[in-house]
């Protein structure tokens, strides 16, 4: 597993300012009115958190699924300090999307953030779906959020020999505790794994003086939209909507995300 999910403070400072996902999940939540819900891959909270603080005016019940002890360590305490109201409506459990089940279903499955892209084998992604069926009621849904792939991003892995750019993808700056995270990375991709790997490096400043630097190899599945829906469709889901950004609009060629959903009948 990549050292990131090892490191909480730095992701929550990479994800610094992030809020239109958390705007979709909550409209989402809203329309959809579930009395359970289950976030896959939670992460340490970010978007877990603003669903059950929501949860606690209309009455439903949040579950944080992750397999990463040092984040669900971090996703604890910032739940520890969003007050007592919210201990009614959320808790956090450690486990593995592939094969976690609960003794009660849920209405509504959530995979943002591409968090299913750490599944590389069909073999993973087929357990994971049959997983999340498996733990959804009758009408519930499995909602699957992933990067649109953008070939053109990995062109210079195609050129002999293959080339490697690096680029400064994250410069974020958290004043309340004067860190600035920036981070650098360099992409290829394997088009005989449909596998994206990328090598970042951190490097985290305190008052303008580098204190932590660290490297990081991250190997991410590259969905696309098709194999998508065949996934749902393998695993006995019937396809409800798909969406390609986060406004909810259709998705086409341009759309940087695929948003499906799928529904247990």
């Amino acid at each position: 597993m990549t050292q990131i999910y090892r490191h909480p403070d730095e992701y929550d400072l990479e994800h610094l300012g992030d809020q239109e996902d958390i705007g979709f999940y909550l409209g989402l939540v809203r329309h959809l009115r579930p009395k359970r819900i289950l976030e896959l891959g939670c992460g340490t909270g970010r978007i877990t958190l603003p669903l059950a603080k929501q949860g606690i005016n209309y009455g439903y019940r949040v579950v944080g699924l992750e397999n990463q002890p040092e984040m669900l360590k971090s996703a604890a305490e910032h739940q520890r300090r969003a007050g007592p109201q919210i201990q009614q409506c959320l808790s956090f459990v450690e486990g593995d999307m592939r094969s976690w089940a609960d003794d009660e279903p849920f209405d509504l499955i959530m995979a943002p953030c591409s968090s299913v892209s750490h599944l590389h084998d069909l073999e993973d992604q087929i357990k994971t779906w049959r997983q999340a069926r498996a733990n959804l009621c009758a009408g519930g849904r499995y909602v699957v959020e992933v990067t649109m792939p953008n070939l053109s991003v990995f062109a210079d892995s195609f050129s002999r020999p293959p080339r490697a750019l690096v680029e400064i993808d994250i410069d974020n700056f958290d004043e309340t505790a004067g860190i600035r995270l920036i981070r650098r990375k360099t992409s290829s991709y394997l088009s005989h794994q449909q596998r994206a790997q990328i090598r970042f490096l951190y490097e985290k400043y305190r008052e303008g003086r580098l204190v932590d630097s660290y490297l990081d190899d991250f190997a991410s599945h590259i969905f696309f939209p098709r194999e998508l829906e065949l996934l749902f469709i393998h695993t006995s889901f019937q396809l409800e909507n798909t969406v390609g950004d986060y406004q909810g609009h259709p998705l086409s060629a341009h759309s940087p995300l695929v948003i499906m959903t799928g529904r247990r009948d």
